[in-house]
């Protein structure tokens, strides 16, 4: 069997893109990606070795530009992907979001080539609510609430690279230099930072070191990294860092977390099972960060700080009281373990498999 993927744009899509191809690759499957020209993607997708194609394509915006732009990289884009699809002769293509899956999902239905989408958040994208008709299945990060893809719907959960799902304690504790003692806090904006909670975070975080004695780790975005490193305090116990490889250290040896609700950050989180403070980036299309969160706060293992409610006094004190109160911690972290199927990646490996026989 030979699988097309493709998805862009954000670690987001990128991400359990990468899940995906890894799981078939573990079966002997022949993989091949598409990605943007120039992107984040192409870089990552070579990171990982797998083969790859590169299409032109731009985001869709409500401005006469950005429209023109998009309609002569969609056309052009649409042509690549006939040229990759007619010479790879893929039995599949999975489409994971981001605006360059939308050509490459437009040459498949065209050329008849068994479809299946992927859509990581509570939300859907704009490329799977326009797709997803034509779609064999269509995988779901999250549970379908609102039954948008009625019975083509599977809630698999979000696929996490096989890198992520590995626990090492005692490596992260050398590697991050800390006293195995202490618990741990968690701090990061997603993979490009925020610079909201960059700057409220670094307010408070010499008082939270004097009220409780913990480790924080402290991942600020590259962009920001230079001002927040002028600005913040020294303390043995605090790393800061602009961007962070080695995730899945920082999630062996965190307790709580304070971040964002991006589909993979809260599906990663879950996995370890770690309680977290959710501040959801408030310009999200279709609020869905917001709602991503929801779905882990009814089963008690977040809690939800909206962005226009965020002070520093508020953050300090919700993360105070958690550390005062590790029980609590205890309590929430058995709530995030099974709040996702995580074997997401065989699942869908299973489906397509099913499907193209």
């Amino acid at each position: 069997m030979k699988v097309l993927i493709v998805a862009g744009g954000t670690g987001g899509h990128v991400y359990p893109a990468v899940a995906i191809g890894e799981c078939f690759k573990k079966h002997i499957q022949e993989v091949i990606f598409v990605g943007r020209k120039g992107s984040f993607e192409e870089q990552k997708y070579n990171d990982y070795g797998f083969k790859q194609y590169s299409i032109f394509a731009s985001q869709f915006n409500f401005d006469l530009k950005s429209t023109f732009l998009f309609i002569i990289n969609f056309i052009r884009g649409v042509f690549e992907s006939f040229k990759i699809i007619k010479k790879e002769k893929p039995n599949a293509i999975i489409g994971l979001g981001g605006y360059v899956s939308a050509p490459v999902v437009f040459a498949a239905i065209i050329l008849k080539v068994k479809l299946f989408l992927h859509e990581q958040n509570t939300v859907p994208g704009r490329t799977n609510r326009i797709f997803s008709k034509f779609a064999e299945k269509v995988f779901l990060g999250f549970p379908d609430e609102s039954n948008f893809f009625r019975e083509k719907g599977i809630f698999t959960g979000n696929p996490i690279r096989e890198t992520i799902k590995t626990k090492e304690e005692s490596k992260a504790l050398c590697f991050f230099n800390f006293n195995n003692h202490r618990p741990t806090l968690l701090v990061f904006g997603g993979s490009g930072g925020s610079n909201r909670l960059n700057i409220v975070f670094t307010r408070i975080a010499a008082e939270i070191l004097n009220l409780v004695d913990i480790n924080i780790i402290f991942i600020t975005g590259g962009k920001f990294y230079d001002r927040i490193l002028q600005e913040f305090p020294q303390d043995h116990r605090l790393k800061v860092f602009p961007y962070l490889e080695e995730m899945n250290l920082a999630y062996s040896i965190s307790d709580l977390a304070v971040t964002r609700g991006g589909a993979m950050t809260l599906s990663e989180l879950s996995f370890f099972g770690i309680p977290s403070i959710i501040i959801p980036f408030p310009f999200a299309r279709d609020n869905h960060q917001f709602k991503n969160a929801q779905y882990l706060e009814k089963r008690g293992c977040v809690e939800i700080i909206e962005e226009k409610d965020l002070t520093e006094e508020k953050l300090r004190n919700s993360v105070v009281y958690y550390f005062k109160h590790h029980g609590i911690i205890k309590k929430k972290n058995l709530s995030c373990i099974n709040a996702f199927p995580w074997d997401s990646a065989e699942q869908i490996y299973t489906e397509v498999l099913k499907s193209i026989r």
